[in-house]
């Protein structure tokens, strides 16, 4: 069943059009306002937004510029409701990147037949977005990850080989199980993945050894981003064996035939991020400000048509800007 959230201050219009909705098999939740409509949607992470513009305490401009900035929240469809008709306010609304605009008064027929549409559109583009993650991490040499509370809820076959398990074995293993207790940095390894779920850190890097199913040791190279996947913080990323005469496995690859035609400055930042440095670790790397830094991440973001650092990862794995030698 999908999630409706209805953000609207005249209780009325509210109640009927929450009572109406609910009646055409959807959940739903209602907020008087665009404060409350933040908890609401960070409680219940709704599959859509209706959410109207003037508003007390905070609008629906301003409650959409919050949501926006939230990983788990920005890319929940909105469609604003409103009582003003002015093709300023319209392009306002959709400038901020709202999925439609829908003036008062209204059909709630008329607004169903949106509801659907809009869902419908997003559900297409997420299996669409599904298809191309699993063709990208197919990837013969690289082992692909998707880790959450202990678990890898995703993965490829090249990551349970490195540690020497069939595919179909690797589904009950943990990463506590790949860290032996003899070896001393289990649980810093096991801490450093805690902070990086909590936002202290976006990104993790680390070498460390791993178990192998034969009881050997095998070294590896880890690489993660923190995503937001099934509405929970998830780290994504790639794991690579490190063999003694080479420790280390990647090497960037800079070539004139990328397709988004990416500056000399961009790979440079593209590569950092590869590798797992933060934005003020990229900063003092290639001496310049955060905030230019910032503005390089945001560039490659868009030239690569990537929805965030985790995304941008496996561009730079499909079009061979990693390789391994």
């Amino acid at each position: 069943m999908k999630k409706i959230l209805i953000i609207e201050d005249d209780t009325v219009l509210r109640e009927n059009t929450a009572e109406f909705i609910k009646g055409q098999n959807f959940e739903v939740f209602i907020a008087e306002d665009g404060l409350v409509g933040i908890q609401q949607t960070l409680k219940h992470l709704p599959d859509l937004i209706l959410c109207d513009i003037s508003m007390p305490n905070m609008n629906g401009y301003d409650f959409y510029k919050t949501i926006k900035q939230i990983k788990a929240t920005s890319t929940i469809p909105l469609i604003f409701f409103s009582a003003r008709t002015e093709n300023e306010d319209v392009r306002a609304g959709m400038q901020l990147g709202a999925d439609d605009y829908i003036t008062k008064p209204f059909s709630l027929y008329g607004l169903l037949r949106v509801i659907n549409t809009r869902l419908a559109k997003y559900d297409t583009l997420e299996q669409i977005h599904d298809e191309k993650f699993h063709t990208i991490i197919n990837h013969p040499k690289i082992g692909i990850y998707i880790y959450q509370n202990g678990k890898f809820l995703f993965y490829n076959t090249s990551l349970a080989n490195i540690f020497g398990y069939d595919y179909d074995d690797f589904s009950s293993i943990n990463l506590e199980e790949l860290l032996d207790d003899k070896y001393s940095n289990k649980t810093k390894i096991l801490n450093d993945f805690d902070r990086c779920l909590k936002d202290s850190e976006s990104s993790i890097s680390l070498k460390f050894e791993a178990v192998h199913k034969t009881s050997d040791t095998v070294f590896v190279e880890l690489f993660g981003s923190v995503i937001t996947y099934k509405g929970r913080p998830s780290i994504v990323g790639n794991i690579t064996k490190l063999y003694p005469e080479n420790p280390a496995p990647f090497i960037f690859k800079h070539t004139k035939e990328i397709p988004a035609k990416l500056t000399n400055r961009e790979l440079e930042v593209l590569e950092l991020i590869c590798k797992g440095k933060s934005t003020l670790e990229t900063s003092q790397t290639l001496c310049l400000g955060q905030r230019t830094i910032e503005t390089y991440r945001a560039s490659l973001l868009e030239k690569t048509d990537s929805k965030n650092i985790a995304e941008l990862i496996m561009y730079a794995i499909r079009y061979r800007l990693i390789i391994i030698e």
